[in-house]
């Protein structure tokens, strides 16, 4: 259905999502000097609520697994990225992203499990688990303001906030790889940290002094560990839909592993847990 026969991918979803992503693909990727996913538009469906967002297919092969030398490329890429995205005037149409939306996602993790804690019939390991992030999500809500200072210094930018190998293509051109992220639904306007987790930030940091002669090192240093946080705390948030939803099971098996990363993201930030 695609220019010259090619194909499209249709994804369904709510319309702010959709509306948002086309937002993203349409008006702001496609008008910087990096190749990106071709959007072909979103379209509402009955009541309005839900619809189809159209897209070029390129294929499934991600950034997963392929090496230190592709990550300090995607590092690069990513700083060119945000140099551009943060001269241009969008931060009013973007929902934002900073400390402040993180610290309401913890809010809700820390009302949902305290509740999960009291109403479920746990194992003592399960319990203990969801005792162990409870103290890690009360250290950081008290010390909240670290992360806040943290997150100064850098240029607000578009960020994806969910920026997971799976969903960055990658594409083999005649100048070399060019990174393609998938599902902007969660992106918006704030510091680069939600997107720092994983990078070179040696490679993210000697491409974004181009754009920026003035930024340091250290500081984003300190906004990728401050990503890491973010990370672990939008997991953990993804589980307590699940653990809602009835997968208890599953819920819990992540969680498992999302405890000691929560707690590990928590001391890395100088706050002792």
């Amino acid at each position: 259905m695609g220019p010259g026969g090619s194909h499209i991918i249709s994804k369904w979803c709510p319309r702010a999502d959709g509306e948002s992503e086309a937002f993203i693909y349409g008006e702001i990727l496609e008008q910087l000097s990096l190749e990106s996913v071709r959007c072909y538009g979103f379209v509402e469906e009955g009541a309005g609520e839900y619809g189809w967002l159209f897209l070029e297919d390129c294929g499934n092969t991600t950034i997963s697994g392929k090496g230190e030398s592709l990550r300090a490329a995607f590092s690069h890429w990513l700083a060119r990225l945000h140099g551009a995205v943060s001269n241009l005037r969008i931060g009013g149409r973007l929902p934002e992203r900073g400390p402040e939306w993180y610290l309401e996602i913890l809010r809700r993790v820390r009302r949902d499990l305290c509740q999960s804690v009291a109403e479920r019939d746990w194992s003592d390991r399960d319990r203990s688990v969801a005792e162990s992030i409870l103290v890690c999500l009360e250290i950081l809500e008290r010390s909240w303001h670290v992360l806040e200072e943290l997150c100064v210094g850098l240029p607000q930018t578009l960020v994806h906030c969910d920026l997971q190998p799976k969903n960055v293509l990658i594409r083999h051109t005649d100048s070399g790889v060019a990174f393609l992220p998938l599902d902007w639904e969660e992106a918006g306007w704030g510091p680069p940290a939600p997107d720092l987790a994983k990078i070179d930030t040696v490679s993210y940091w000697a491409t974004a002094r181009e754009t920026c002669a003035s930024m340091k090192l250290e500081r984003v240093e300190e906004q990728a560990r401050c990503g890491v946080l973010f990370q672990n705390l939008s997991a953990i948030a993804w589980e307590m839909v699940r653990l809602a939803a009835g997968s208890q099971e599953r819920a819990m098996r992540r969680l498992r592993i999302y405890a000691p990363q929560l707690n590990a993201s928590t001391q890395a930030l100088g706050l002792e847990v």
